[in-house]
C-alpha cells in the first residue's frame, strides 16, 4: 500500500505548542511549516506558500483568507463566533488528545 501524499501544515502558534505539533505532525508524514501568524497571512496571500492546513491560536489573523483556508483553532477558551467565519474549521479546546488533533488535521485535509 501507497503511502498517502504529505500534506503541507503551517502552524502560527506559541513557541511550546509549536514544537510539539511539528514533531507530532512530522511523525504522521506532513510536512510542518512554523511561522508567525502575520507573517504566515503574507505567505499565504502572496502565494509564496501553498499549505493545505493551517493551525493557530490567532484566528482573527486569519480573516482575510477565510473562505480560502483550512484551519484548526486551537484555544483554552475559543470564540464559536469567531471560528463560524471560516467555512472550513476544526476547533479543538487546549488541553486536546493528540488523536483529536489528528483527526481534525485528517477530516480538514481529507485523508
Amino acid at each position: 500500500m501507497t503511502p498517502p501524499p504529505s500534506s503541507t501544515i503551517l502552524v502560527a502558534e506559541d513557541p511550546f505548542v509549536s514544537s510539539f505539533l511539528k514533531a507530532m505532525l512530522r511523525r504522521h508524514g506532513h510536512q510542518v511549516v512554523i511561522v508567525e501568524a502575520e507573517h504566515a497571512l503574507q505567505l499565504l496571500q502572496s502565494g509564496e506558500l501553498d499549505a493545505d492546513l493551517v493551525i493557530t491560536n490567532l484566528p482573527l489573523v486569519f480573516q482575510p483568507v477565510a473562505a480560502q483556508i483550512r484551519l484548526v483553532y486551537i484555544a483554552a477558551a475559543p470564540d464559536a463566533t469567531l471560528a463560524e467565519q471560516f467555512p472550513q474549521c476544526s476547533v479543538l479546546r487546549k488541553p486536546f488528545r493528540n488523536e483529536d488533533l489528528l483527526d481534525a488535521v485528517d477530516h480538514l485535509i481529507g485523508a
